[in-house]
């Protein structure tokens, strides 16, 4: 991953300049040719008013041959000009997909090495606005800047450099009194920049809605919802309508400043030069000039005040993808990290773990922070929580919910991070090297995700590389075979979005055939086998037992479902986040006032009551 420099909560120009400059890599001498092209559009509006003056000079002299050689010689210089400006605006216009390319790229990177709770606790939506549309935005501000506003600077450079050959006192009062034309989009710039950071806002705010009602069609026919989901959105798009308005005024009011400044100018100077040439001061061709030149201060004053609020716009973008660039990622892989092969030392450990939840972790909740200097604490569900993990032993972890049963878990996988203390794999802390620690972990959630695709696909995610013969072994470990070959195309029957073809045991099942391929030392798994019915779940364990017993691997199981974890080596009671007690099945169940005997005749209890009925 690419290091990208330290922004400020509002990133300034000369912060982003830099930077997506840093990103355009070895577009950057075809970016400034094709700056350099485009001005070709200067070049053709700058000599019109100097061929209107050489035109009407000869014509005042009587000059003819001259009119036809310069009629001819402006009408190719036009014609090689213009071809030369499409081909600038063709690859200005290449070079700035180039840039929003690297830029999103960057930051979905970014965005995928976000601390897992971080991420989840931001929409998918709102993450996906930053990354595409506001990269989008951003990515603008180098040809908004050096080209549309360089040109408008060069056009009034040279206009007013050509106004002082003709009549120097006038091009001076225009130089005097052009600042005014970018007064006002000077005073605004933070309300702009407000704005724009709101329009964005609220935007992503209204995707959200849209794949929220797309994703949980189900619960809004379940619960007839539809209207409900609707009125929320319209809520939602009024919000928005009014930001677009409130917007709309901010801008019209620049504009109405640049245009009356501008005007005013412009109106000025003609009266000016009007004067002049009924005091016969200036000639017929100069006079002709200065009416084109009027217009070409005119429109590159007007545009200068447009432009300058369009960036300050941008910059609200800006401070919504920093929030991505400068959040706290996930600890890098730094070196080659041994693995442990002491058959004494422990295949994954918790020492003195402390770990907490921020319920304000989400990406927009942490720009509110950077923006305002809070600091937000959480308090610890877990606690100088210690466990170890013997190699190719079997343990499994109970509990009421909310225990933390599941938060062990994925710490033990990587997915979380401690506050303080140390989560080691194999002898890789996750702390140091998040991804070198993971590469020794096979996760199975209660919930998995699959993609849309072939099964054979999502399979082969975790071992790109297995054969055929893998695939199978693995799919039929977990009970998986015999349904996928039921299927009308086998292995590579296509799956919907999440799965969503496919029951919740089938779903389970491709996710622990998933882990049985990728092979790795530690495998852990989350309520795994919840949708499984007892028999299915009770034959899948022990073929998975076997397979970790044959390759030595560690186990590591999270249930609600005692009868999963009745042959475990060790078993672990929690509460509160807290280890209450640890040992065997038997030695277990003749504790008296023991949390797993409690949760054992609470299982027997339900399963006699469902006997009975």
């Amino acid at each position: 991953m690419r290091q990208v420099p330290q922004l400020s909560a509002t990133p300034r120009i000369r912060e982003l300049i830099p930077l997506l400059w840093s990103r355009l890599g070895s577009s950057r001498t075809l970016f400034v040719l094709a700056i350099l092209l485009c001005l070709t559009d200067l070049v053709i509006h700058l000599l019109i008013p100097m061929m209107m003056e050489f035109y009407f000079n000869f014509l005042e002299t009587g000059e003819l041959d001259k009119v036809r050689n310069l009629l001819i010689g402006f009408n190719i210089g036009l014609l090689v000009l213009t071809v030369l400006g499409l081909i600038g605006h063709y690859l200005k216009q290449n070079n700035m997909s180039i840039l929003h390319r690297n830029v999103a790229l960057d930051l979905a990177d970014h965005a995928q090495r976000l601390p897992l709770e971080k991420a989840q606790a931001s929409h998918s939506a709102d993450l996906q606005q930053r990354i595409y549309w506001d990269s989008n935005k951003v990515t603008l501000l180098p040809v908004t800047i050096f080209n549309n506003m360089g040109t408008q600077v060069l056009m009034l450079l040279f206009a007013c450099i050509y106004m002082f050959t003709l009549q120097w006192q006038v091009a001076l009062g225009v130089i005097l009194l052009m600042p005014l034309c970018l007064l006002g989009s000077h005073l605004l710039r933070h309300r702009l920049m407000n704005i724009g950071k709101r329009v964005a806002d609220q935007e992503s705010v209204l995707k959200q809605c849209q794949q929220d009602a797309l994703q949980s069609m189900d619960m809004l026919r379940a619960f007839d919802a539809q209207e409900w989901m609707t009125d929320r959105f319209v809520h939602e798009r009024e919000k928005l309508n009014d930001l677009y308005m409130r917007r709309m005024w901010w801008q019209a009011l620049v504009q109405s400043l640049s245009v009356t400044s501008a005007l005013l100018i412009a109106w000025g100077t003609i009266l000016v030069v009007a004067w002049l040439a009924v005091e016969g001061k200036i000639h017929i061709g100069a006079l002709m000039a200065f009416f084109i030149l009027i217009w070409r201060v005119y429109n590159p004053l007007l545009a200068l005040g447009q432009l300058w609020g369009q960036i300050q716009e941008s910059k609200g973008a800006a401070i919504r993808i920093a929030s991505i660039w400068n959040a706290e990622k996930e600890p890098e892989h730094n070196g080659e990290t041994n693995r442990s092969t002491d058959g004494q030392e422990a295949s994954l450990t918790w020492h003195n773990v402390q770990f907490g939840y921020d319920e304000h972790a989400g990406i927009q909740e942490a720009e509110k922070r950077s923006l305002s200097d809070e600091r937000a604490s959480s308090p610890l569900l877990l606690d100088e929580f210690k466990l170890a993990l013997r190699p190719a032993s079997f343990m499994a972890i109970v509990g009421s919910s909310g225990s933390g049963k599941s938060t062990v878990a994925k710490l033990g996988a990587g997915l979380l991070f401690p506050t303080s203390g140390t989560v080691k794999v194999c002898g890789a802390a996750t702390v140091e090297s998040a991804e070198q620690a993971r590469q020794y972990v096979s996760y199975v959630p209660q919930r998995p995700y699959l993609y849309a695709g072939s099964i054979r696909d999502n399979l082969l995610m975790a071992k790109p590389d297995a054969t055929e013969a893998e695939l199978i072994e693995a799919a039929m470990i977990a009970e998986a075979h015999s349904f996928i070959q039921a299927l009308p195309e086998g292995y590579h029957t296509v799956m919907s979005e999440h799965g969503n073809s496919l029951s919740g045991g089938q779903k389970q099942r491709l996710a622990i055939a998933r882990a049985v391929l990728a092979d790795r030392p530690v495998w852990i798994f989350d309520e795994a086998t919840s949708a499984l019915d007892l028999e299915t779940e009770r034959k899948v364990m022990e073929a998975i037992l076997k397979r970790a017993k044959e390759r030595g691997s560690s186990v590591l199981v999270i249930a609600h479902r005692l009868t999963t974890v009745q042959e475990a080596d060790t078993i672990v009671a929690m509460e509160n986040g807290a280890i209450v007690e640890a040992g065997t099945h038997a030695e277990l169940l003749h504790l008296e006032e023991g949390l797993y005997r409690s949760l054992w005749q609470q299982m027997d209890g339900s399963r006699a009551a469902l006997h009975t009925a």
